[in-house]
């Protein structure tokens, strides 16, 4: 019996040890987001699959947004804390995979097929839009869960393979809402106005740094109603959607990228939402 008991209470410390912050093994597939909080350490730097990625103290806590690609090769790999440049606390995930659907789409050939003067404003374009996913604030400017931008049916999932006009291959790596024109968008999260304008594949956009590499991005709209530099609390109303850019019909694209990766949305509000305890 006392050899029993010691082995339940090793057991419980064991148990213990594998939940506590900074440690144990969690899972993620190709798309996914996790949230993790390593214990408060001097100097800390984070480092996942050896490149250091933004960090911020929240409540005496390390947090870290951890992100697997789309294009994941499915390795495992670890993120681990540094204080003062020695190691002091590491997770390691297990990347699981995960299948996406496929669809075809018949869009304006005049957007699968670029005119040299499009080529060159799709160029333009992407310069602006690298300076701005290179400036973001080194701070969370959300202090509670991201919500949908659009109580709406989901005409086309994040990560579907896409095929147009019978010709062009890709991926959406976003979430599409039905939309008719002119329907109200509000913001999925609280963050800065980084761009409201007109571009060439997502028409009239709206984007929002969320602080830490994390950025909401809103396409298709008819009409944006914030100006660049404008502070934004989630639900608070951005743009009316629309049917501009390379579209098939009126909708609402709403994409999330982090750390230069486009992630699936759903993933990062129910990540939100259960740090926030919501």
């Amino acid at each position: 019996m006392k050899m029993l008991t010691t082995m339940a209470i090793v057991f419980m410390i064991s148990a213990c040890a594998q939940t506590k912050a900074g440690s144990g093994t969690h899972t993620i597939s190709p798309g996914e987001i996790r949230i993790v909080e390593f214990p408060k350490a001097e100097n800390p730097k984070v480092f996942c699959r050896d490149l250091e990625v933004k960090s911020a103290v929240v409540e005496n806590q390390v947090r870290v947004v951890v992100i697997d690609s789309y294009f994941s090769d499915l390795s495992p790999f670890t993120c681990r804390l540094d204080s003062n440049g020695k190691t002091v606390s590491e997770i390691r995930f297990i990347v699981e995979k995960r299948d996406y659907k496929a669809e075809r789409l018949k869009v304006d050939q005049k957007k699968i097929k670029l005119a040299k003067k499009d080529e060159e404003r799709v160029w333009r374009e992407q310069k602006v839009l690298d300076k701005i996913y290179a400036s973001s604030v080194p701070e969370f400017l959300f202090k509670e869960g991201f919500m949908e931008p659009m109580n709406s049916f989901v005409t086309s999932i994040y990560g579907t393979k896409r095929i147009y006009n019978n010709q062009k291959h890709g991926q959406h790596l976003g979430i599409d809402y039905r939309a008719a024109i002119g329907e109200k968008v509000p913001a999925a999260g609280s963050g800065k106005i980084v761009f409201s304008g007109d571009l060439f594949y997502t028409g009239w956009t709206v984007i929002i740094d969320h602080g830490m590499d994390i950025f909401s991005v809103y396409g298709h709209l008819s009409k944006t109603l914030v100006k660049e530099g404008e502070a934004i609390k989630r639900g608070d109303l951005i743009g009316l959607s629309g049917a501009t850019g390379r579209v098939s019909g009126p909708h609402l694209h709403w994409g999330v990228k982090i750390q230069g990766q486009y992630m699936d949305g759903m993933s990062v509000i129910s990540e939100t939402k259960k740090i926030y305890k919501e």
